[in-house]
C-alpha cells in the first residue's frame, strides 16, 4: 500500500512516519498542497492524508485539484483523509465539500490514524487497511 502524507509540520510528519512504520505502508511525504498535487501527478496512491491548512496551497485546494485530475483524466478515485486542529463541524463540512472522505482532529493516536485511514479506504470500495496489509504479506 502506498500513502501520500501532506503535512507542513515537520515534527508531525516524523510522528506519522513512526506511527505507520509498523504497518509496512510505503509513505511519501509532501510539505504543502502544491507538492501534493505534483506528487499525485507522477505517482499512484491508495490514499492521501492531508492537513487542511498549509502555506503555499491549502489541503482543501489541493484536494479539489486532485479530484479535477481524476475526473479530467478518468483516473481511479483516491480517498483523502483530512487532518485539522479544528474540531468544529464547519471544518468537517469544508473537507467533504472539497472532495475529502474523512476527517481526523489533531492531536491523534496511532490507533486513531490507522483507524481513520482504514475507514476512508472502506468508504471507497476498498477492502480496508487490514485486508490490504494481509494481502501484502
Amino acid at each position: 500500500m502506498r500513502l501520500l502524507c501532506v503535512e507542513d509540520n515537520s515534527t508531525l510528519r516524523k510522528m506519522i512516519d513512526l506511527m505507520l512504520a509498523s504497518t509496512g505502508i510505503d509513505v511519501d511525504f509532501a510539505q504543502n498542497g502544491q507538492e501534493a498535487v505534483e506528487a499525485y501527478q507522477v505517482n499512484e496512491y491508495d490514499a492521501v492524508v492531508m492537513d487542511m491548512e498549509m502555506p503555499v496551497m491549502s489541503g482543501l485546494r489541493a484536494a479539489r485539484e486532485i479530484r479535477q485530475m481524476e475526473d479530467g483524466f478518468h483516473l481511479g478515485y483516491t480517498p483523502i483523509l483530512f487532518l485539522t486542529g479544528h474540531e468544529g463541524d464547519d471544518h468537517v463540512d469544508l473537507g467533504f465539500e472539497a472532495g475529502g472522505d474523512g476527517h481526523l482532529t489533531k492531536p491523534f493516536t496511532s490507533e486513531a490514524l490507522i483507524g481513520a485511514i482504514d475507514s476512508v479506504l472502506k468508504t471507497r470500495h476498498h477492502d480496508g487497511l487490514g485486508q490490504m496489509l494481509r494481502a501484502m504479506r
